[in-house]
């Protein structure tokens, strides 16, 4: 109990526009600047994620942040998304067609990166910290991972989710050993997060809700 904090009205409201501009305004970035991320920003993304809500309050979401071993994380990942996309190309079927972009697309990469890794980084983008979250629930996983994106971009950061990575991570043992990732547990998304080294002036636009009013 030593952490709960009492209600203060003054620090713990937010007025309903001014949130709803934030959610409009946030972007996903690809582009970094070369600094490294303060630890307390860090924590304060993890804490976004502790405290978000969880089914039967199961609290089952775990976090794994990737700084040290960055660069081995790149290496594999890339190497298991071009196997991957060999496999697809060599067993190519009406039902996996859909897939022969995405498999010449991580098989160039693959080559790209091998070239020159700092000029041809298109899956990390030369950021310098990834977080994973993980959960045995995709929903309490993903309702923590949308909370630890918007205290990214509160904290000034900017920050994408790279399903590549995730789709890289599965089923892959070298990947999972490097992540610590437990049984029971799955990857549920992967934030890639840097400093933005690029600024936007207005929201994005999106289509119009699908309501169904009943």
């Amino acid at each position: 109990m030593d952490e709960v904090k009492p209600y203060d009205k003054d620090t713990f409201s937010i007025d309903s526009d001014t949130l709803l501009n934030f959610i409009q305004f946030r972007r996903s970035i690809r582009r970094f600047k070369d600094n490294d991320i303060e630890q307390e920003k860090i924590q304060k993304i993890i804490e976004a994620g502790r405290y978000t809500q969880t089914g039967t309050n199961n609290q089952d979401v775990s976090y794994v942040v990737v700084r040290e071993k960055l660069n081995e994380l790149k290496n594999l990942t890339y190497k298991s998304l071009k196997q991957k996309g060999e496999y697809i190309l060599a067993n190519l079927t009406p039902e996996t067609e859909h897939l022969k972009g995405y498999a010449n697309m991580w098989v160039n990469m693959y080559n790209k990166y091998q070239e020159d890794p700092a000029k041809n980084d298109n899956l990390f983008f030369n950021a310098p910290l990834a977080i994973f979250v993980t959960s045995p629930s995709p929903l309490n996983g993903g309702l923590s991972s949308s909370n630890m994106e918007l205290m990214t971009d509160a904290l000034g950061l900017g920050t994408f989710f790279s399903g590549f990575t995730i789709a890289a991570s599965k089923d892959n043992k070298e990947i999972l050993d490097l992540l610590g990732v437990k049984d029971g547990n799955q990857l549920i998304s992967c934030l890639v997060i840097g400093y933005p080294d690029v600024r936007y002036q207005r929201t994005v636009p999106r289509k119009e809700a699908n309501i169904n009013w009943i």
